[in-house]
């Protein structure tokens, strides 16, 4: 269960163009904020989320009816933290290694996507000017499947953490626990112990930096 459930945090990410934009005069000193107690970003590809806000699409109907449900969920929790996604029904076909539109994170169900480690999601993350721009989100079906044993708390923190990588965290370099005692849930095995459900307040400061990283960037 340990090996099967720590290879689900795998994450791939992409870069569409990995140029870092110029900050602000005024900001050039410090430059943007990337990482921190529990939390760490995927700069230098991705510093900051930009204004325009993100859209949850599907690969094909099935992984629509699946899954969304959980990214309900997970969007209404971004957007509480600043980062504006909403859910439609739009079809966007996924490949690996190939960035979906602009401002588009589309989500996949499928069974083993990944051939050489049958257990694992992951994400491709595409970025532009150190912003996020695009990303995929493959879940593996195989954690709903009879006689697996996954609980539906192991689904979910799978789900929200690949949410994470699509919208620009990575795995932290530490993981310690917040006041709560929870660790952060970006971690890259958070599954064996964790049933929040949710971002850890670590993960939620990491969120938040994506949104603030903007003063350092000029406007689009």
């Amino acid at each position: 269960m340990k090996t099967r459930i720590a290879q689900a945090a795998f994450a791939l990410t992409l870069t569409a163009a990995a140029v870092i934009a110029a900050p602000h005069q005024a900001h050039a000193a410090t430059g943007p904020v990337v990482s921190g107690t529990g939390w760490k970003l995927q700069a230098p590809r991705i510093t900051h989320i930009d204004t325009q806000p993100l859209t949850i699409a599907f690969h094909d109907t099935t992984s629509r009816t699946r899954l969304t449900p959980y990214v309900k969920n997970v969007a209404a929790e971004l957007t509480s933290y600043g980062i504006p996604v909403t859910v439609s029904n739009r079809i966007v076909p996924t490949a690996v290694g190939k960035c979906p539109p602009r401002h588009t994170i589309s989500y996949r169900w499928i069974s083993k996507p990944n051939p050489d480690r049958p257990n694992q999601s992951f994400t491709g993350t595409c970025s532009l000017k150190a912003a996020t721009y695009s990303a995929y989100v493959y879940i593996n079906s195989d954690y709903w499947a009879p006689g697996r044993r996954f609980h539906e708390w192991q689904r979910m923190n799978v789900i929200w953490h690949e949410s994470g990588h699509a919208v620009g965290l990575a795995h932290p370099t530490t993981c310690p626990r917040d006041k709560a005692g929870l660790q952060p849930l970006m971690c890259g095995n958070p599954y064996k112990d964790l049933r929040d459900r949710r971002f850890s307040s670590q993960d939620v400061t990491g969120l938040r930096r994506l949104v603030l990283n903007r003063a350092y960037y000029p406007p689009a």
